[in-house]
């Protein structure tokens, strides 16, 4: 869970990965993930997990977790995610900002 500091310093810091699953954790608790929120989070959370290499293997199992906790809870906007994530191209309302690992058609 996420810590309260008293330090006006760790407001302007970069999110970390944990940072962003933290968020993710929130939002879920609190009813208020959609869709959009859930496929924006997991991708940039995922790009992040793919390009570093931690040596704390935990941050993966905390994204394991997340996505399992989001397939008990709301299967419904898992399965819109995986398709979405899958099916991009033929999305005209996902930005293609957020799939920034394939090269622009055209």
């Amino acid at each position: 869970m996420p810590t309260i500091t008293s330090n006006h310093k760790d407001l302007f810091r970069t999110p970390d990965t944990e940072d962003k699953l933290n968020l993710f954790h929130l939002l879920l608790n609190a009813n208020e993930l959609t869709v959009t929120l859930s496929l924006a989070l997991l991708k940039i959370i995922h790009g992040e997990l793919k390009s570093n290499d931690y040596s704390d293997r935990s941050i993966y199992k905390r994204y394991a977790a997340a996505i399992e906790t989001l397939r008990y809870r709301m299967l419904d906007t898992l399965q819109l995610v995986v398709a979405t994530w899958k099916n991009h191209q033929a999305k005209s309302n996902t930005p293609p900002e957020w799939f920034p690992d394939e090269e622009p058609k055209g």
